[in-house]
């Protein structure tokens, strides 16, 4: 239980420091500015500069004057759009045998027809022999990175499957994902045979979308990256890198630190337009097949309440190289959000279709220690877990 009277000071505290974090991040949008429209005019020496002192952190790799932008074109009608979400039970170590589920939807519109939409779901039980049949390397336990990976590359299975079911001859497509195409978080496992293998599956589908000219996009919301305010850090010398001394560029404060990447494009794109298109510099990337390495752009989305948010769209290589199909993903995405005021209906939809609700997971609960016991097992749940579903107080 929560005992709100016990935060009513803390709360006065928070708002003071988020007033002055505002008051900091006015100036720090002004100064970002500055430096963007300073690198703009001389983004290729910018560039070398960067690839010459390699900084540690991430910075993002300039193919274009960084403060392009370009207004929404027309959507293609009539579009098939479709798009994958997941969801999950993650292993429980109150609960004996070890396993875990995952399900993941499908999601298909055909836009300008009247044609049926694709909509269902597909759940998975995974357990350890399931697992050792899939991954050379035998992992010690299963925990919520490997989970999550394999979700990820569930969906990213199935929206593969939905787009080849779904594509018409003629008909222009765009495939949807939720969520980053960069497998960053698969570093970490500390088993790296099964970071390799799970991030060469997961390539493997990237790479097949291509073989079939299938469109695919994902679709951050309110990203906290910071590598084109990284960039713009290294020029103005705040990294661990020197800066050339031609980049000095006024004013010389504040710091940039603590700065995202929306906020400044947040200031710099007006409703509907995207930024340039940047490639990922993230360490990972080396792993990926040449032409699916991960690029992305800032898009500005209006709602209909009249407030904006920013969005990074990530797409492959092969896709940011082609301006027809970065088209057709900007009007898309665009048009998709003014559907789900401010957020793609394709991914609304299949996030509804793809979660585990609290009565479902504890019907699924209920079935398999049915089904154990009539097998003759004995399913265990701890007495923790036993107390929590019947509080008696």
């Amino acid at each position: 239980m929560l005992d709100i009277s016990q935060l009513r000071a803390q709360l006065d505290e928070f708002q003071d420091y988020e007033a002055s974090v505002r008051d900091r991040r006015v100036e720090q949008r002004r100064r970002a500015r500055a430096v963007l429209a300073s690198c703009d005019e001389q983004w290729p020496k910018v560039q070398a500069a960067v690839e010459e002192a390699q900084p540690r952190r991430l910075v993002a790799a300039l193919q274009e004057a960084p403060r392009t932008t370009t207004d929404a074109p027309a959507r293609p009608t009539p579009i098939t759009v479709v798009a994958t979400d997941g969801s999950q039970i993650y292993p429980d170590r109150h609960v004996d045998p070890t396993f875990f589920l995952l399900n993941v939807s499908r999601v298909g519109f055909q836009y300008g027809t009247q044609e049926e939409p694709l909509l269902d779901s597909v759940p998975r039980l995974r357990f350890e022999d399931d697992l050792r049949d899939h991954i050379d390397a035998v992992l010690g336990s299963m925990t919520t990175e490997l989970v999550s990976a394999l979700r990820d590359e569930m969906e990213l299975e199935h929206l593969l499957a939905a787009a080849q079911e779904e594509k018409i001859d003629g008909r222009p497509l765009v495939a949807l994902a939720d969520g980053t195409l960069i497998r960053w978080m698969i570093r970490g496992m500390n088993n790296e045979a099964a970071e390799d293998a799970l991030i060469a599956r997961y390539t493997d589908y990237l790479q097949s979308f291509r073989a079939a000219a299938l469109p695919l996009a994902s679709y951050v919301s309110m990203p906290a990256t910071t590598e084109v305010v990284n960039l713009l850090r290294f020029m103005v010398g705040e990294l661990d890198v020197a800066s050339p001394d031609a980049f000095a560029v006024s004013p010389s404060k504040p710091s940039l630190e603590g700065l995202l990447d929306r906020h400044v494009f947040d200031s710099v794109l007006a409703p509907g337009q995207r930024s340039a298109t940047f490639g990922s510099t993230s360490h990972i990337q080396r792993a990926y097949p040449e032409g699916s390495e991960v690029c992305y752009f800032y898009l500005k989305v209006p709602s209909t309440s009249g407030t904006t948010e920013m969005a990074r769209v990530e797409v492959p290589r092969w896709v940011a190289d082609e301006r027809s199909l970065l088209d057709r993903i900007h009007a898309t995405v665009l048009r998709d959000c003014e559907k789900g005021d401010g957020y793609p209906l394709a991914l609304s939809e299949a996030h509804e279709r793809a979660v585990i609700r609290a009565s479902e997971r504890e019907a699924f609960f209920r079935l398999m220690e049915r089904r154990l016991r009539r097998a003759g097992l004995s399913p265990t749940n701890s007495r923790k877990r036993r107390s929590k579903q019947a509080p008696r107080v």
